[in-house]
């Protein structure tokens, strides 16, 4: 009883130990201006996009998140990192079976001469049990592997959903921009028509010359090619929106896309953002689980140099008779334990230990990369927003400008103190400002959602 024991102690205690190396996380300097109390109280908000105040957009995110390939194959993939888990689990357990048979013999002449044409019967019934000792943590660091790889695929997915939702924002804003400057360039072009009639007018009646004419034409064409070029855009930008909506081709070709009429106005930004915002990053966390992963797997590389040993054990009964089975007689029984130890393996193991170290190393440069990746996309998240409304605010001011040149150039002209190259040039002017401005208020609310996905989900405060 006192071996049985100690056998047990001994092997209770080998059974904790782990040849897997310690994991310390790597420190990285981050920026200390993003450190200060006040920024401390900004939180994630899950449903970002909502602050957006859209109803088109936020029935749009929620169409895409239903139907979208590449989000339904995240999930399968999380699907099958959760079975995997499931199998690496189930290896800490032993193998229970069942068995059952029964045939009739009759032996040879030729190899049993004493008992030749012997016909007899053979019935069993049974249970066995299989069970590897983890001595050395190779199935726990095996688990603790399928684990990380679970939740690493997990993350992998939150990174699909954010980039999926970013990118239906992104093309809704889009729609309503280039929707935006096709009013624009129609209603132009409804004005440069009557002007170019007015001018027909004009000549007949020898108040401008033949080349007024032409050039009032010129504008009027031009105009007419860019309402037809936004119609492209248009519809490529629906088409895109569709296809991240996860609709079928018919749906594509016959559907339709509710969208606002206007952009929304920018949402007010915090001046500080904690570090600690990045941590919500889906990214990170995957490439800190696989870095978890790849640590596990060094020590169940490393096990492979010790003896595996297993036990097992058979308990049932046995006869030639069937009604003789069920029997105290008919029992049969049988116990022990069964080691394997490589001896030559021609560098395998060292091998294979060198694959996972070097797979470690890897995932420890990736995760780095990840980090300073992320704050790179939030640094020039919020540079580009600063610029860009700066940009749209010069931009307003120029819009305004050339708004009263073309007032005056018109006047000018039909005044005779200029020729009509000055109005031809401040119609140019004034529309290519009115196209522009649309284009930087997208800018804007496309570096908003981006910063929004460079912090893993945006942002909300807590008091």
């Amino acid at each position: 009883m006192r071996n049985l024991t100690v056998f047990l102690s001994i092997i209770l205690l080998l059974s904790s130990c782990s040849l897997a190396p310690k994991l310390t996380m790597p420190k990285i300097d981050l920026p200390s201006k993003y450190g200060n109390k006040a920024a401390q109280k900004q939180t994630i908000d899950v449903n970002w996009w909502e602050n957006f105040n859209d109803s088109n957009l936020n029935r749009l995110i929620k169409e895409s998140l239903k139907n979208n390939d590449d989000l339904k194959l995240a999930v399968i993939r999380v699907k099958e990192a959760r079975a995997y888990l499931g199998l690496n689990s189930a290896n800490l357990y032993p193998n229970i079976n069942a068995s059952a048979s029964g045939y009739r013999q009759q032996t040879s002449n030729e190899t049993l001469p004493k008992n030749s044409g012997t016909i007899f019967n053979n019935f069993s019934l049974s249970s066995s049990v299989g069970y590897e000792l983890d001595l050395w943590g190779k199935l726990r660091n095996q688990k603790k592997a399928a684990l990380s790889s679970f939740l690493a695929s997990e993350s992998n997915k939150e990174t699909v959903k954010l980039t999926l939702i970013s990118n239906v924002a992104n093309a809704y804003f889009n729609l309503i921009a280039v929707d935006e400057q096709l009013k624009v360039a129609q209603k132009s072009a409804k004005s440069f028509k009557e002007t170019y009639e007015y001018r027909q007018k004009q000549y007949k009646y020898g108040v401008v010359s033949e080349l007024v004419v032409k050039q009032a034409k010129a504008q009027y064409a031009n105009a007419k090619v860019l309402v037809e070029s936004l119609k492209e855009q248009k519809t490529r930008a629906a088409s895109a929106l569709s296809v991240l909506l996860g609709r079928s081709p018919k749906e594509i070709f016959e559907g339709t896309i509710s969208f606002n009429k206007t952009l929304p106005k920018p949402i007010k930004i915090p001046y500080t953002l904690p570090s600690t915002l990045l941590e919500n990053r889906p990214d990170i966390k995957a490439a800190e689980e696989n870095l978890k992963a790849k640590n596990a797997l060094i020590g169940a590389a490393k096990a492979a140099y010790f003896p595996s040993i297993s036990l097992t054990g058979l308990l049932g009964f046995q006869s030639a008779e069937l009604s003789n089975l069920i029997q105290r007689s008919a029992k049969v029984w049988g116990v022990g334990p069964s080691a394997n130890m490589p001896i030559f393996d021609f560098g395998r193991i060292k091998s294979n230990i060198k694959i996972a170290e070097a797979e470690k190393k890897a995932a420890l440069v990736q995760y780095k990369q990840t980090v300073r990746n992320a704050f790179k996309e939030v640094f020039d998240a919020l540079n580009s927003i600063k610029i860009s409304k700066q940009k749209l605010k010069a931009q307003a001011e120029e819009l305004e400008a050339l708004k009263k040149a073309l007032y005056l150039s018109e006047k000018r002209f039909d005044s005779g103190y200029s020729n009509y190259l000055e109005v031809l040039d401040a119609q140019r002017g004034f529309l290519n400002a009115q196209l522009n401005l649309i284009k930087l208020k997208n800018g804007v609310i496309a570096n908003e959602v981006t910063l929004y996905k460079a912090l893993g989900g945006g942002w909300r405060s807590k008091y």
